[in-house]
Order: structure tokens, then sequence, then C-alpha cells
């Protein structure tokens, strides 16, 4: 066997394999200790191809045609990963486009879905304008809100530990704002992937509320407070195809910084 997990606590030894990727903070997070996953090198001496495994996310670096890593990754996903899926999408990303071939045989007879996304960053301002239409609010992701009586706020909680190990750590390492209505939540802004002075942006509003400026009110907000919590960037990671979010991130100020492709794979 050629694929070894590497404990986090010598992951820096696998770094280099994802070098193209370190824009994502995922990666980054991992790599400098504020972040736990799964990685898996080939079991070489001087490593030539890795795998980070984190929750619905892979991603792919190193060489494409290392024949026996690739056959051990293939048992990985067959036996562990496809499985406990359910039949649920997830999303694969790689360092470069050659393991494009290598991923379409990897995942032969299931849905692939290959498509750009994109890579957005700023840097945070605390003099941002903020305009929010009648009847709505916008409160922090806080103590006193998650002890509330606002609806939504369940889904709220999921969200938070989507990353996070509990609704706690994200309060302690994370920040966030909601928009609220009618005494409910209605949507979220929340940091991600917090490390050094940089994050990234997790973003959604309830479909009822929706194209009614919310989205950039609260991105502008949670920029001003990531300002004011001395952030130096903030990323923004999303599908080309995705118009709505495109538009509201070029609204909130960000700029394209770069373009990928990457695939969801849909178990069958």
């Amino acid at each position: 066997m050629q694929m070894i997990e590497i404990p986090n606590s010598t992951t820096l030894q696998a770094s280099g394999l994802f070098q193209p990727l370190e824009h994502h903070l995922l990666i980054r997070a991992l790599f400098e200790g504020n972040l736990i996953a799964k990685i898996f090198a080939d079991g070489t001496r001087q490593l030539t191809a890795g795998l980070i495994a984190y929750n619905s996310r892979f991603i792919f670096g190193g060489d494409p045609d290392n024949e026996s890593f690739n056959k051990d990754i293939a048992a990985y996903f067959r036996e562990i990963v496809l499985p406990s899926r359910n039949g649920e999408g997830f999303l694969l990303t790689f360092t470069s486009d050659a393991w494009i071939p290598t991923l379409n045989t990897l995942f032969a007879g299931n849905e692939i879905i290959l498509a750009p996304r994109l890579y957005f960053e700023i840097t945070p301002d605390q003099n941002l304008e903020v305009t929010l239409p009648e009847g709505f609010s916008i409160q922090p992701v806080a103590t006193d809100l998650m002890k509330s009586n606002l609806e939504g706020l369940e889904t709220l909680r999921e969200e938070m530990c989507s990353e996070r190990a509990s609704v706690e750590d994200f309060l302690e390492k994370s920040f966030g704002v909601c928009p609220v209505y009618e005494n409910q939540i209605v949507g979220w802004c929340l940091s991600e992937y917090n490390t050094g002075d940089r994050c990234e942006i997790g973003i959604a509003t309830l479909q009822p509320h929706q194209r009614k400026g919310i989205a950039t009110a609260i991105t502008k907000v949670f920029l001003i407070e990531a300002a004011k919590r001395g952030y130096q960037r903030v990323g923004w990671d999303c599908w080309e195809r995705n118009e709505a979010s495109v538009a509201t991130a070029r609204k909130a100020g960000f700029e394209k910084k770069h373009r990928e492709q990457a695939m969801v794979i849909i178990p069958k």
C-alpha cells in the first residue's frame, strides 16, 4: 500500500504538495495548525502525491500520475467515502488541471460535474456605507443572539458547526452577522477558516428575501467587523456560474484573484 495518513502534528511535511492552492484558507489553516483534517500521502520517503479530506471537500495535490497512490485513493473512495455519502455530492479541487483525466477515471460510473470556480479577495474597511431595506436589522452572531427567541436559530447553529466543532467553538474563534426580519433570522455572513490575519466568508440569504440588497449589506457589515478585529484579507470562493454570488462579491468591493477548475461528484 502506497497511501498513508499523516498525523496532524506532522502535516507540514506535505504542505508543498498543495502550494498552488494555498490561497484557499482551508489549506493554510490546516498547515498552520488551526484546523484538523485528514491528510494522506504516498508512502515514499519523499512525498510526491497527497489528498486532504475535510467534511465534503477533497483536495488533490502533487503528481496525478502516481499509479500506486491513485490505486489506494480509488479504494479509499470506493470503500469508505462513496458509501458514506448516501448519494450526496462532494467537492473536489486539485493543484493542476493535469488531475482531471485521473479523477475522471477514478470516479467513472458516478456523475461528474466539471466547472470553474472563482476566488475573490478584499482588504476589509471600517468606513463602508451600509444600506438596509426597511424592517431589517443586522445582528452580530454572539451569545445573546444564540440565547434569543428568534426563529431560524437551529439552521444558524448547523451552519456555525459546519466548520467549527461546536457553537461555543465558533463564538470563541470565529465571527459573523445575521440579517433579521420580523423576529426571524433570514441569512448569515460567517467567517470561515480563520487563520492569522485572514479569513473567508460563508454567506446565505433565505430565498424570500433575496434580490433586496441584503447579501451586500451583511457582507459590508461583516467587512467592517473584520477590519475592527485586525483582519487584513478576506476571501470569497464560489462557482463562476453562480451569478448572484459573483455579483454580491463585486458589489462589496472584492477583486477576482484566481479562476480554477473544480469538480462535484454525485455518487450513483
